[in-house]
């Protein structure tokens, strides 16, 4: 339970984030996904106790921005679907 707590917190900040790019609203979730393989990387160098909640959290954030750009795809199809006038 706690980590699906944890990625959707994650996953609202990461889509506020998106609101604020009006035309690249899709760079927030592939930055965070980069800092997440970043960090995953070096919570392996890390090891012990604290490398494993770095990896958790960096897993939470990874899987966030993975289901924000899910949704930021569907948003961006269905805006783009929408024919102006109707």
């Amino acid at each position: 339970m706690e980590t699906l707590f944890y990625i959707l917190v994650f996953g609202v900040v990461i889509f506020l984030l998106s609101m604020l790019f009006k035309e690249k609203r899709i760079v927030p979730p592939l930055t965070i996904i980069l800092i997440s393989i970043v960090a995953f990387i070096i919570s392996i160098l890390i090891g012990g106790w604290e490398g494993i909640g770095l990896a958790y959290m960096s897993f939470n954030a990874f899987t966030a921005s993975i289901i924000n750009i899910f949704i930021m795809t569907i948003i961006n199809k269905s805006k783009k679907n929408k024919k102006p006038g109707n």
